[in-house]
């Protein structure tokens, strides 16, 4: 994303200095709606007040290349792509965070991911967080009223470049996960959210641990470790009753072979897994286990039980017609999973012109983020929940442990399972350390 000029003029009586620095007279460029990192810097430091200012000119410009400035300029303050549809904005210093958590009396929703938010190639799951979430009117207005944003980054997010050599190119990111944990307003870990969820399914999960917050810090100082316990205990019974009913363990997907730590990383999801999978068997050469279109349908299905909505006339479908008009069925399903908002903000980034190729791609999209919602719950939370049950509320303890052995994704591993173990014809396997002491 572009880093030279952003139009910052908020257009209101008396804020045309404003977006200059504290100790510095306003630029005079920013009567011509042109602002420098300096002014979004003092911007953010306003708070979520610039971005609804800023929100406000938005809304009443006409369609162009100015309006098309400033929503680049309102992403920046706001620190998310696709802030104009999400409205949102996220802290990214954790104590300014606790701060206006403290004084709105909110917990924390802490968005932890490969990469910045802020921009396109941040990780998969993120991209598909705004596109899908945060774009959701309903839920990113629940997300607004309910919760102060934050979000901070584990590791820059790897990049792959697909050259040509005649001009064109393939730019992506690949592995790497993401999570949202629920803190209170002194930064301990109360619950966290793993991976991608379907809205409808997130919507309930922040309820859940919205709840959970409030009733600890109604409680005295010295029983609130008990109930974080006691919560995390009582969930962790519900997913496993949950996942027997469903029969989860009989999955091939559940069985990943523990020899392959990529393949365990892409296993953890399912979305980011279909974007990623196909490139990186290309790219590392790697015979990637992933879960087949039969098994994501099945955990699909699960999320319904799960999750039940309002049902549609796809919900009613028979199993015949769920199998043999599977694309059908699944196209049905779109507007029951996203809401026009979202659907708009997906097919705009997707760019394709062909109606009936993008419809068919948000139908997939619809159906993998079902499917994650109910892999994430009945797998990855299970094991995030034995955690938070033995009673660690340190978000770094428990962070490490996540990216660690819910994720796949260590930190000891610089190459996230990515460099190869046989021999490539490359020198050091095209493997480039910025320090002298590159390792294996």
């Amino acid at each position: 994303m572009p880093n030279a000029t952003f139009a910052l003029t908020l257009g209101l009586a008396g804020c045309a200095s404003a977006i200059a620095m504290p100790d510095t007279p306003p630029s005079p460029t920013a009567s011509l709606s042109v602002a420098t990192d300096a002014d979004v810097a003092f911007a953010r430091g306003r708070g979520p007040a610039a971005l609804d200012e800023l929100l406000v000119k938005y809304d009443h410009m006409h369609d162009g290349a100015a309006r098309d400035a400033l929503a680049l300029s309102i992403d920046k303050v706001a620190a998310q792509r696709y802030a104009t549809v999400s409205r949102l904005y996220w802290y990214t210093d954790l104590a300014r965070a606790e701060a206006a958590a403290a004084t709105q009396h909110k917990p924390i929703l802490a968005l932890r991911m490969l990469g910045n938010l802020d921009e396109d190639l941040s990780c998969a799951n993120s991209r598909f967080f705004r596109a899908s979430l945060y774009a959701n009117k309903d839920l990113s207005a629940y997300m607004k009223q309910n919760f102060v944003l934050y979000w901070s980054s584990e590791r820059a997010v790897p990049k792959v470049t697909i050259d040509f050599g005649d001009g064109r190119r393939i730019e992506g990111t690949t592995t790497g996960n993401s999570a949202h944990y629920i803190l209170d307003e002194k930064g301990a870990v109360l619950d966290v959210i793993p991976g991608l969820y379907a809205p409808r399914a997130f919507r309930a999960e922040l309820a859940a641990s919205l709840a959970h917050a409030r009733e600890v810090a109604a409680a005295p100082a010295h029983e609130r470790g008990a109930k974080i316990i006691g919560y995390h205990q009582a969930r962790l019974a519900d997913l496993r009753k949950r996942a027997s009913q469903l029969n989860v363990f009989a999955m091939r997907g559940s069985r990943v072979s523990a020899e392959d730590a990529l393949s365990q990383a892409q296993n953890a999801t399912i979305s980011k897994g279909y974007v990623e999978v196909p490139q990186l068997r290309k790219i590392t050469q790697a015979e990637l286990t992933s879960i087949d279109d039969d098994e994501v349908s099945t955990w699909a299905m699960f999320a319904n039980q799960l999750w039940p909505a309002t049902p549609t006339k796809a919900d009613k479908a028979t199993e015949y017609e769920r199998v043999v008009y599977r694309q059908e069925f699944w196209l049905a399903m779109t507007g029951a999973v996203f809401d026009e908002q979202s659907i708009a903000l997906i097919g705009r980034i997707a760019g394709t012109a062909n109606t009936d190729e993008r419809n068919r791609m948000i139908a997939r999209f619809a159906r993998n983020a079902l499917a994650d919602s109910a892999l994430n719950q009945l797998r990855l939370r299970v094991q995030i929940h034995e955690l938070l049950a033995k009673g660690s509320t340190d978000f770094a303890t428990i962070n490490d442990a996540i990216y660690a052995s819910v994720f796949h994704t260590p930190k000891s591993d610089p190459w996230l399972g990515l460099r190869g173990v046989d021999f490539s014809g490359l020198p050091n396997d095209g493997a480039t350390m910025p320090a002298a002491t590159a390792q294996r």
